[in-house]
């Protein structure tokens, strides 16, 4: 396997864009595959980086830049007033807002049609001046994305949702489907932690029980937390280091699943996505010969 020791900047990034691009990794996935089975890196509180106290901060990196570096899971949070939908991290406006993150969103994947995103919709801090439900104001700003997202329930193969949005739906559902229910995920989100150990004892035990597993559940793991006055750029210089050797330590046995981060690395980004075209699980057969994907 090699060293797993790591300069800083691979599993822990600051500078807006670390210049990596990995913006069609997930065309190599096999049409027939479940999202479920996949290795995909995302981010924590994906658009926490512009609110006015920086101690609030989990990323660096904007959304666009996000997307091309490879990450396929987003944590978005809504607060509901004067019924839209700013994005905010508990009490801090991010100063952006969810139609904002669906046209990024819904522009990249109709460039880069292979690629599918995973998407956590849920309320953040209190609702205010509003003359209808958060699901309303969600389902409604939707509607003007339908042609790329998915609101089923169910998990789809990748066949059914290339050039798509899921909506992971982290609220309570009225009328329509608005997605697969957050709920039925297999999470790890300890995130008021006691100690930075225990943490990530609870990361270990959660991506060991995914990578054992090879059941249809999507399994999304936190490697993220809060910690007495910690900020999150200093917790994620402790926790990621961690994930990052894990990742490497166990290349090609099985998978990670969804892995949020705050202020990834572009080594530690990259080797979530080569672990598909590492494990066991991605060769296959077809027309009685096997193949294996390669990671382009």
């Amino acid at each position: 396997m090699g060293n797993v020791n790591a300069r800083d900047p691979d599993y822990w990034n600051v500078p807006d864009d670390p210049g990596i691009r990995h913006t069609d990794w997930m065309k190599k996935l096999p049409d027939s595959m479940s999202v479920s089975k996949v290795s995909i890196p995302g981010t924590h509180d994906t658009m926490a980086r512009t609110g006015d106290i920086i101690w609030s901060w989990c990323q660096s990196l904007s959304l666009s830049v996000q997307l091309k570096i490879g990450i396929r899971f987003f944590d978005i949070r809504c607060r509901h007033f004067k019924n839209g939908l700013p994005i905010h991290h508990g009490q801090f406006y991010e100063h952006c807002s969810f139609t904002d993150v669906m046209n990024t969103m819904t522009s990249f994947v109709k460039s880069h049609p292979s690629e599918v995103l995973l998407v956590r919709v849920k309320e953040e801090y209190k609702a205010a001046e509003c003359t209808r439900t958060f699901c309303e104001t969600v389902w409604l700003t939707l509607q003007n994305y339908r042609e790329n997202i998915w609101l089923e329930e169910n998990i789809p193969s990748f066949k059914e949702v290339r050039g798509k949005i899921i909506i992971l739906r982290d609220f309570k559902r009225e009328n329509n489907p608005i997605g697969i229910p957050y709920a039925t995920l297999d999470i790890e989100d300890y995130w008021k932690a006691s100690s930075y150990k225990e943490k990530w004892r609870r990361v270990k035990a959660h991506l060991d029980n995914t990578r054992s597993t090879t059941d249809n559940i999507i399994h999304l793991t936190f490697n993220s937390c809060t910690k007495g006055i910690d900020a999150p750029r200093e917790i994620a210089r402790s926790l990621n280091p961690k994930l990052y050797k894990y990742v490497r330590a166990n290349q090609g046995q099985g998978r990670f699943g969804i892995i949020a981060i705050d202020y990834p690395g572009p080594k530690l980004v990259e080797y979530i996505i080569e672990n598909n075209f590492k494990t066991n699980v991605n060769v296959y057969q077809k027309n009685n010969s096997v193949f294996s994907c390669v990671l382009l």
